[in-house]
Order: C-alpha cells, then sequence, then structure tokens
C-alpha cells in the first residue's frame, strides 16, 4: 500500500488540484500532519507558512518535527501515528543526509507501507525516489554526500521547479546516462500514486532512457 503526493512547490490558488487529491488519499477530516523539516528552522519560518497553506485545506493539527538540530526520540512515535507526513523543501543532499543519520529512510518506508500518506514538496519529493543524484542540477551538495540512494518508493527520478527556459536537453543527457525514467513537473504540476494507480496533475513531461515520452 502506497500513498504518496510528490508537489513541485505548495501555492495557494495554484495547487488546488493536487490538494484535493491529497485530502482524497487521507480520507478523513480533522487529520493529523506531521510536518519534517529539511533543517533546524529556528524560527518556524517556513514550518508557519506551510501552517497557513494546509490551514487553507481545512488541516488545523499541523505539527513541526526536527531531524536536525532540534532532534528529539521522543517525538517520533508522535510522528508516525500521523495521517500523513510532510517532507519539506530544502537542500535535498542535507535533508537525505539527516534521514540517513537518524536511520529514517526505513522508519518512512514502513510507515508508508502501513498505510501513512507521505506528502513531498521538491526536496521532500525527490527523496522518495530511488536516488537524488539529480538534485545536483539544482541544489548544491556542499556536505559531500556520495550515499544517494533515496526512500525508493517509486521507480522514477523526480525533477521540481522547472520552467520553460530550463535546458531540457541535461536532463535528457542525466536520463540517457543513468537508464532512468525522469519526470518533470513544474510548480503548478504534481503526481498522485495511490497504491499501483500513478497520476498526473498539469503538464508533466516524462523523459525515458533519453527520450521524451
Amino acid at each position: 500500500m502506497k500513498k504518496l503526493v510528490l508537489y513541485s512547490d505548495q501555492i495557494i490558488n495554484v495547487s488546488e488540484n493536487i490538494d484535493k487529491e491529497l485530502l482524497k488519499l487521507i480520507g478523513k477530516e480533522n487529520p493529523k500532519v506531521g510536518y519534517i523539516a529539511s533543517y533546524t528552522d529556528t524560527d518556524r519560518v517556513w514550518f508557519y507558512r506551510n501552517k497557513e497553506y494546509y490551514a487553507k485545506m481545512g488541516i488545523n493539527n499541523f505539527f513541526y518535527f526536527d531531524v536536525d538540530k532540534e532532534f528529539d526520540e521522543t517525538k517520533v512515535e508522535e510522528l508516525l501515528s500521523s495521517d500523513a507526513i510532510h517532507l519539506s523543501g530544502g537542500n535535498t543532499f542535507y535533508f537525505l543526509s539527516l534521514f540517513k543519520k537518524r536511520k529514517f529512510i526505513e522508519l518512512i518506508k514502513d510507515y508508508v507501507y502501513r498505510g501513512g500518506v507521505l506528502i513531498g514538496v521538491s526536496a521532500g519529493s525527490i527523496i522518495m525516489t530511488p536516488r537524488i543524484d539529480i538534485a545536483g542540477f539544482i541544489d548544491e551538495n556542499e556536505i559531500e554526500l556520495t550515499e544517494t540512494e533515496g526512500l525508493e518508493l517509486v521507480k522514477f527520478e523526480y525533477m521540481p521547479h522547472w520552467q520553460k527556459e530550463n535546458n531540457i536537453d541535461n536532463i535528457i543527457e542525466y536520463s540517457r546516462n543513468n537508464k532512468s525514467t525522469v519526470y518533470i513537473c513544474s510548480d503548478r504540476d504534481g503526481i498522485i500514486i495511490d497504491n499501483d494507480e500513478i497520476k498526473f496533475i498539469g503538464d508533466v513531461i516524462k523523459i525515458n532512457d533519453g527520450k521524451i515520452l
């Protein structure tokens, strides 16, 4: 059982079609959503922006969880009791390194296979894939992470924040060299996975083994 939502971004009045699919996946009123920050959000600036976004969807039980400097193992149980878990945007390499440090890879995979809904935004979406190397097009690997295997919840790679002026040839070459399938999303697009069913919201571009399909 897998229920995944991959956003490029969450923008009020723009991402509504993805939001509707998310609410269907959660399938209950008053759900609890745990927000995992990609780094310690000391002043909770990004957390509160996201809290406002979810409140617009009618989700008010939204709490912060830190895998970085404020990590508290006693709060893990509360996180795993959430109806959905949100993986935030940020630097993909640093975020994944924290997941590995806290041994969260298997923990989150188990959460998903037990029926929990997993939401990713940008870096959070990339982490769901088999590997995060594609993040090098948008993030600096400042920590020189070499073990780049992600959660492997999907069989494709994910490229967020796509704009028409971006050079798609780089992604085509990447796909060809790695013999991989890449889905490219603008900030209006998203991907919904409900068990074996995959649904594309917006104009998602598919590249398979170096070819645009």
